[in-house]
């Protein structure tokens, strides 16, 4: 996976879409807080950090945290080209959190906690948020994943991406560590697209899922796929479909 992403790290804002709606969400659910130190572990190239340092005033800061260094020059420069200056990139893993005790009063991750020790990453969150600090974890569960284009019309994309959770799993971790739930919100967005444009995605492995094909089988899955998609809608152009992902929000 390291080499996978320090591949697309230049292309990823191109292949991938951005949520907004959990944005505003966590937004809400901090209105009462000032000053806020915020640390997104798992940051990618920065296109949530930059969402949430545009919807703060000056007095939010972000720390912006990944294990590949590819990914972290991609943010830091895209983070310096649109003016911003309350965030500083921290490469380290999300097992072992580059992060003082008590230290913040905000974690997010989007889309990435599958790839982390999942009892590791809530004990360094437990570690470093302040009291009253929130945790919010935004990802696919594995049904959800079923019910998206790609589980649904690309074969073998849902059986593959097996480090998905179901929400029970995670319920079962944050209990372990100690932790609770103060909420869950499911997140559902009207998707289009063209044909071309999802065949491209896919060749540029825009989720990581794809980089676990063996290159016959994705040739031959990506050729089914167009198929299936031909078969199945009218508008190649205009390729319509409805994505899930889950937002769980916990209070230390």
């Amino acid at each position: 996976m390291h080499t996978h992403f320090s591949t697309i790290a230049s292309k990823y804002r191109s292949v991938r879409t951005l949520d907004t709606k959990p944005i505003s969400y966590i937004k809400d659910k901090l209105k009462q807080k000032s000053k806020i130190k915020m640390a997104d572990i798992g940051c990618g190239d920065g296109r949530y950090s930059l969402e949430f340092l545009k919807c703060f005033d000056d007095s939010f800061y972000i720390h912006c945290v990944d294990y590949n260094e590819k990914m972290l020059e991609s943010l830091e420069c895209y983070l310096v080209e649109q003016n911003t200056t309350n965030f500083c990139v921290r490469q380290g893993d999300a097992n072992r959190l580059p992060l003082e005790n008590d230290s913040m009063d905000c974690i997010v991750t989007f889309n990435a906690i599958h790839h982390f020790d999942v009892p590791k990453f809530l004990s360094e969150s437990l570690r470093t948020l302040k009291n009253d600090g929130h945790l919010f974890v935004y990802t696919r569960l594995r049904n959800q994943n079923f019910r998206s284009i790609w589980g649904e019309y690309f074969p073998l994309f849902a059986e593959i991406e097996n480090r998905l959770y179901e929400l029970e799993e995670l319920e079962s971790h944050i209990q372990n560590a100690d932790m609770n739930i103060h909420s869950t919100r499911v997140f559902g967005y009207s998707r289009i697209s063209s044909l071309d444009r999802l065949v491209h995605q896919a060749q540029n492995n825009h989720y990581s899922t794809f980089a676990l094909y063996d290159k016959e089988i994705f040739d031959e899955s990506l050729e089914i796929f167009q198929q299936n998609i031909k078969k199945n809608f009218d508008d190649l152009e205009q390729i319509n479909w409805h994505d899930e992902n889950i937002l769980i929000e916990i209070i230390k």
